[in-house]
């Protein structure tokens, strides 16, 4: 059996235990935060937090939680799950307490945190540049989760349909912003691009470390800024990251191939355990 914890208390995953008709279910009123946990220590935690704290503040709403109780909540909760000793996926959802409609809202906010396993799965990737654009930052922040997720969801049934793994999006402008799911990166000799925040792309704790790592690295250049498709499709060899996956190899896409095993991205991942080793808590 599995469970969850909702605000402050633990349930059994099937328990009926939110409205059907709450500002979730109707609205995706809310924001949420993904986080591994690496047999309970994590990685840059601090920054996960405090993206979910901005996604609160974005839409106007208030939790009691803080940094030191979301960990122990997060703790009590892969305990009662067993999954203190494996590699967990941790989501923290947030939603709008209050009735239906869009201006008789309440600043009070709920709380779930849900776990399951990693699963372990090295395989390359395969994107297709799909039809569906990135929502423009004018429209709709970027730089948190919001749990209003449509778009992501049709750009992903698009590629799937193409029979690959994930969707390329781009902005309504025709840059390459992001999958649906990472960021992306790609190599050319010793240089390493990706877009830039303009790009309408939410940027991720695992991104930022990889760009960290990047300008470290004397031998290696970095460039962030506005691409076209042709820039990527020129590339050597492109990867994705996000704090699940960490660091994973594309190789594909549309029709362009690239290097799975580029001695620069090995050369990442290295950096990137190294990191972990250094950082977990």
């Amino acid at each position: 059996m599995k469970y969850i914890n909702l605000n402050w208390k633990i349930f059994s995953e099937s328990e009926r235990t939110i409205s059907a008709t709450s500002r979730a279910v109707s609205y995706g009123d809310g924001c949420f935060e993904t986080i591994r946990s690496y047999s309970g220590k994590f990685l840059n935690f601090e920054e996960h937090f405090e993206r979910l704290q901005t996604g609160l503040r974005y839409l106007e709403m208030k939790s009691e939680l803080t940094e030191e109780k979301l960990r122990l909540e997060i703790q009590k909760l892969l305990e009662k799950n067993n999954l203190k000793n494996k590699d967990t996926v941790v989501r923290i959802q947030c939603f709008r307490e209050g009735k239906s409609g869009y201006f008789d809202l309440s600043e009070e906010s709920v709380f779930v945190i849900s776990t399951r396993e990693v699963l372990v799965d090295t395989s390359d990737i395969k994107l297709k540049t799909v039809s569906v654009r990135a929502i423009p930052s004018i429209s709709l922040e970027r730089k948190v989760k919001l749990s209003n997720s449509i778009n992501y969801i049709k750009a992903a049934q698009e590629a799937q349909k193409k029979g690959v793994d994930d969707a390329l999006m781009l902005t309504v402008d025709g840059f390459i912003s992001e999958t649906t799911i990472a960021n992306v990166f790609w190599i050319k000799e010793d240089k390493i691009s990706t877009p830039s925040v303009s790009c309408d792309l939410l940027p991720g704790v695992t991104r930022n470390i990889i760009i960290t790592m990047i300008k470290e690295d004397p031998a290696l250049t970095f460039l962030e800024s506005e691409f076209k498709p042709g820039d990527i499709y020129n590339a050597d060899a492109v990867f994705c990251t996000n704090s699940v996956m960490e660091i994973k190899a594309v190789s594909m896409i549309d029709d362009h191939s690239f290097d799975t095993q580029h001695a620069v991205l090995s050369k990442l991942k290295n950096e990137f355990e190294s990191y972990k080793a250094e950082n977990l808590n």
